[in-house]
């Protein structure tokens, strides 16, 4: 089909391709660019370093502090991650296979936190997780980050649940099956690839967050690792940008690899949740 479209229509695809390609992986690389220069040539804006070093490779890697980072990242992320995934599809769930008053308007409330800025939302977070006494720990940012996936995570798997016949719940009750068995043993089992969508959305969201984490945690043994990194290597005396890109491509690697090898149950579960049957 596309070696029957005219010429100027090829050139223009070509072209804005070419510079879409560049505006994506031209920032990559130059944060891996900046990876391998020593901190004298930080602002010499070569392509190819000068003096290529892989000393802030190894300077990171020994810093006792980034792992800790990731440990506490790992703990925050992967905790919110399981508990927004199943909140999210027991609440989907029950919007797209029961009935029942007011159904309508719960939707609505649930969607509503997405019509505030994170931002703000943080504003009244901070109040309710400082007066239950919940500020400086863990559960404090699982807790705010299910806020913001469960809107979402809800409105995906409602969808999804949507396009799955009643005749399988049916046929559940039939054989004796309880709506909790019907479920975890029916419904989640063809369910994967939206669960996983919730999930990876979950788990990115809590990996990358700096706003709430800084906000919430102040012990630096606690810290996550967007405001750990942050902390460490900037301040009012040092700017070290090396050692900052080189950080942020170590820790780019667990979700980077999350992602791709997720990747066709990602697009399945996205493709599927996004039309509703």
């Amino acid at each position: 089909m596309f070696d029957s479209r005219p010429i100027g229509f090829k050139i223009f695809f070509i072209v804005f391709f070419v510079i879409l390609a560049i505006f994506v992986f031209f920032p990559l690389y130059w944060m891996f660019n900046t990876s391998l220069k020593q901190a004298a040539d930080i602002f010499d804006y070569r392509f190819i370093p000068r003096n290529i070093t892989l000393g802030n490779f190894v300077d990171v890697v020994t810093n006792t502090k980034v792992p800790l980072f990731m440990k506490n990242s790992l703990i925050v992320a992967g905790s919110s991650c399981i508990l927004a995934t199943f909140i999210s599809a027991y609440a989907g769930y029950s919007f797209s296979k029961f009935k029942y008053r007011g159904r309508r308007l719960l939707m609505l409330l649930f969607l509503s936190a997405q019509l505030f800025p994170y931002a703000i939302l943080l504003l009244t977070i901070y109040q309710i997780i400082n007066f239950a006494g919940l500020r400086d720990s863990y559960l404090s940012l699982v807790l705010a980050y299910i806020t913001f996936t469960l809107p979402i995570g809800t409105l995906t798997l409602k969808n999804y649940f949507d396009q799955i016949p009643n005749s399988i719940i049916e046929s559940g009750k039939i054989d004796g099956a309880g709506t909790l068995r019907i479920m975890h043993s029916l419904i989640f089992p063809i369910s994967l690839p939206g669960l996983a969508v919730i999930a990876i959305y979950s788990f990115i969201w809590a990996w990358n967050d700096v706003l709430y984490s800084l906000t919430l945690i102040t012990s630096s043994e606690k810290r996550t690792l967007a405001p750990g990194l942050i902390l460490t290597y900037f301040g009012e005396f040092q700017s070290s940008w090396n050692s900052m890109m080189t950080a942020a491509i170590l820790v780019s690697i667990p979700v980077a690899v999350i992602f791709i090898l997720s990747q066709k149950m990602f697009i399945q579960g996205l493709t599927s949740g996004a039309v509703k049957g």
